[in-house]
């Protein structure tokens, strides 16, 4: 990609981005965001229970692996990482940003970010990044305390 590109050509490049995550992919995940201040750490500076924001409808590019499932002496465990990519600028206009500990809603499942990388620069030029990948696995539904999304 060449190194001279215009605000111009960005522009262009996140409209065709939006339109081909809107109208084409068409693929909606929940984010549901961490609220720091009402969570409640323990001892240990841990956090057993988070509370969450409701959460926020989002379109996104969805990459996951196949699900495997671990035995131990009690109990059956599933494992399954994922990868969500979103449009930077869809991001910035619904003032939401997936960072670590939050909870993606995709097909039933619930994921937790495990790390929240700016990608895909433009011209290799930070100020023109168009998406954001969030790398995440599988959790269990039983330890989240999460509201419906928004609708």
């Amino acid at each position: 990609m060449p190194r001279f590109i215009t605000h111009r050509d960005f522009e262009f490049i996140q409209h065709i981005n939006r339109e081909l995550l809107s109208d084409i992919v068409d693929v909606l995940v929940v984010l549901y965001k961490v609220i720091p201040s009402e969570t409640r750490p323990n001892i240990y500076g841990e956090a057993t229970t988070k509370t969450r924001y409701v959460g926020v409808s989002l379109p996104a590019l969805v990459k996951y692996d196949k699900n495997t499932v671990v035995s131990n002496k009690f109990a059956l465990d599933a494992h399954q990482k994922a990868e969500f990519r979103f449009s930077r600028r869809i991001l910035e206009e619904a003032e939401s940003y997936p960072e670590i500990g939050d909870i993606i809603g995709y097909n039933d499942l619930f994921y937790e970010v495990d790390n929240s990388i700016p990608t895909q620069l433009i011209g290799s030029r930070p100020e023109f990044v168009t998406s954001i990948l969030c790398t995440t696995h599988l959790t269990r539904k039983s330890g989240l305390s999460i509201e419906p999304r928004q609708a």
